[in-house]
């Protein structure tokens, strides 16, 4: 490709841009560095097609051996275990709309287009090591939070009550209930609030059908939940008034414990110290950022331990979130992600 710029097409998950994917990740590197990006759903005369897991895999797989693509894997597809919606995703998909025709096994379909990429792009090393075995130009990458000016870490709510917050898509708001039993056991020794950060309604399956009504699944949750739409402004806000940031995922399903240590690093932008759960990605992040491993829990009992430390200690509080930031603006930070992207871009020249 030389010196003439480079003609790339995306193949976006919302065609508004607007999904966290769109936002955090190519779309948001393309913006920072200049490229000028046009959204695709066929090759044309692009030089390079940047894929997401909306790409139509029949038809990307098949593209002209001239059509460098890049696919963009961030969760860990390959450790997603056989289920009826695994079982049906490629019919789904087709009803839907993003495939061309039905395919027995989507997940068949995806591995052809990983050998077919020129680059594969994911979250994890552990997520590229195991897409090592289908490609041998595997790049890890994590999102881009360009979207949220840092917030100074502070003592926030301050007196006797705790206010927590969670933020996330609603197929990970399932994962919060490990953490009810510690936080319903708090609740009983001191006022606590706990803000979620989601979507008020959402689609139970493939992201489109059965949609349900959130506060009606955690009404019974047996403390103060505070239910709020996800917004840039709503996030920033709640943040700069809350205390702790949790961040639990499902160690019983190896695709959550596969999940990269995105929400650990936005929190700590905010300004927040962060009790997750143990996890790869979050025991790299806490070593990455200098932080005790108590922040990290696979138990009812550590939630329990952690909230009450870090619930009543504000001094130990306000460390971890300072060391948090410093991670986050810095070894995490917008150029050491952006750096990343610009490897995967050079790597194709190298192909």
């Amino acid at each position: 490709m030389g010196s003439v710029p480079m003609k790339v097409g995306y193949v976006p998950l919302s065609q508004t841009l607007t999904s966290p994917g769109d936002r955090r990740r190519f779309p948001a590197y393309a913006d920072e560095r200049g490229i000028a990006l046009s959204v695709v759903d066929r090759w044309g005369d692009s030089d390079v097609v940047v894929l997401t897991s909306e790409a139509d895999l029949v038809r990307w797989s098949r593209a002209p051996s001239d059509i460098r693509l890049v696919l963009d894997l961030p969760d860990a597809f390959l450790d997603e275990r056989r289920s009826i919606r695994t079982v049906a995703r490629g019919c789904a998909k087709w009803v839907a709309g993003p495939l061309s025709r039905p395919v027995l096994s989507h997940r068949r379909e995806m591995i052809r287009l990983i050998r077919r990429a020129d680059a594969v792009v994911c979250s994890t090393p552990e997520q590229a090591l195991k897409l090592s075995e289908f490609s041998d130009n595997v790049h890890d990458v994590l999102d881009l939070h360009r979207e949220f000016t840092a917030i100074p870490p502070a003592v926030r709510s301050g007196g006797d009550r705790l206010e927590l917050i969670w933020e996330g898509l609603f197929p990970t708001l399932s994962s919060v209930t490990q953490v009810l039993p510690a936080l319903q056991s708090l609740s009983g020794e001191r006022d606590l609030g706990l803000h979620l950060v989601t979507d008020r309604r959402a689609p139970r399956f493939m992201n489109r059908f059965l949609a349900v009504d959130v506060a009606h699944l955690i009404r019974d949750w047996g403390i103060p939940v505070h239910l709020h739409s996800w917004s840039q402004s709503v996030l920033a806000d709640l943040a700069s008034r809350s205390d702790l940031a949790i961040v639990p995922v499902d160690r019983t399903d190896l695709y959550a414990l596969g999940k990269p240590e995105n929400r650990m690093r936005l929190f700590w932008r905010l300004g927040l110290a962060v009790i997750g759960s143990d996890s790869p990605a979050h025991r790299r992040a806490c070593v990455r950022a200098g932080l005790p491993g108590d922040l990290l829990c696979s138990s009812t009992e550590d939630w329990e331990r952690a909230l009450r430390r870090y619930g009543s200690d504000t001094l130990a509080r306000q460390r971890v979130a300072e060391s948090g930031q410093a991670a986050a603006l810095g070894p995490y930070g917008d150029e050491a992600v952006l750096s990343r992207w610009d490897r995967v871009l050079a790597s194709l020249t190298c192909s």
